[in-house]
């Protein structure tokens, strides 16, 4: 659903951006169910494709790979917006006039003069009738597309629960902890052994919190972690994964409360005093029902998309009449 939903916009703004108005192949790039698309229109198409995914076209050979892939991109968003359309139209789905007119218009205005906007129609392979039929095509397929997604979101309370039931595990919250720690990290200080001075420069620190120091005053005193230091070495709650492997094994081996001995990391060494434990906790269903409505509706109506567009892309005639390769790509520019 994505990927069609961003080709409905790219070739809506296909007239807003620049396009080569002639490619090396003139003539025809794809053939699909015996419509044919323009090489312009394509490469027009291409264009507004990479530019909207940040990629400037330079001269560096290392380049050809991510075009390259860009262009299939490009042409596969194509058919499908074409294939979309086709089905729209077999169907008898039709936009409403006005609104076409109001796209129109709102591409227009866009442009400073009607010269200008006439050379841009004329680069990317339309006339001001044929924008107008594309446009309505459009829209079509998009009124097409909502229809399917409509009839897919329509679930019942029993098919919402079945579903939670089918993914507690998603649905569950893992076990998380919220540390305070003193961070001395590893730096040359001209020692026979740095490493080993460091280590030991943080066992009296150690001695003083578990002697009963406040551990957030000596955090912020001692401790070489910048990101925490001022709130006294708090962490916040963070879960498995997501610190380093020692630091980690240490704070959820912890009682609150309780100080770690000194452990080493790739950052330096380290005491640790857990503060809070959250077990691990499945969201119960009434706390999380609408939101969970939501997301399975746009599940559903995602796949429901996925699926009809390739269907009809597995029973189309579909034929791309150029290379889409790197020679290719070097060759527009």
């Amino acid at each position: 659903m994505r990927m069609i939903a961003k080709s409905m916009l790219l070739l809506a703004l296909l007239v807003c951006g620049s396009a080569q108005a002639q490619g090396i192949y003139p003539g025809d790039a794809v053939s699909i169910n015996g419509e044919t698309i323009s090489y312009q229109r394509f490469q027009g198409f291409y264009i507004e494709y990479r530019n909207s995914k940040g990629v400037a076209v330079g001269a560096r050979g290392d380049q050809f790979e991510l075009l390259t892939r860009l262009r299939n991109e490009a042409m596969n968003l194509l058919i499908e917006q074409v294939l979309v359309a086709q089905a729209a139209a077999a169907a008898g789905v039709m936009a409403d006039p006005q609104m076409v007119d109001a796209a129109y218009d709102e591409l227009r205005s866009v442009f400073d003069s009607e010269q200008a906007f006439q050379m841009k129609l004329e680069g990317d392979g339309f006339t001001p009738e044929s924008l107008r039929i594309h446009l309505g095509r459009m829209m079509a397929a998009q009124q097409y597309l909502n229809a399917i997604r409509e009839e897919a979101a329509d679930i019942s309370d029993a098919d919402l629960e079945q579903y939670y039931d089918d993914n507690r595990d998603r649905l569950t919250l893992p076990e998380q902890v919220r540390v305070r720690h003193i961070l001395i990290t590893w730096k040359p200080l001209g020692k026979t052994d740095d490493r080993a001075y460091i280590r030991e420069s943080m066992n009296p620190i150690l001695e003083r919190a578990r002697a009963g120091e406040d551990f957030a005053a000596l955090a912020r005193e001692y401790s070489d972690d910048y990101a925490t230091r001022q709130s006294g070495g708090d962490t916040g709650f963070f879960n498995r994964g997501q610190m380093a492997p020692e630091f980690e094994e240490a704070a959820f081996a912890l009682q609150p409360g309780e100080i770690s001995d000194v452990v080493e990391t790739s950052f330096g060494v380290h005491i640790i005093r857990l503060e809070e434990r959250q077990d691990e906790e499945l969201l119960p269903l009434d706390d999380v029902r609408e939101q969970l409505l939501d997301y399975v509706r746009n599940e559903l109506a995602e796949q429901a998309v996925r699926a009809e567009i390739d269907g009809l892309a597995e029973t189309a005639d579909i034929r791309i009449l150029i290379p889409l390769g790197p020679a290719d790509e070097q060759a527009a520019r």
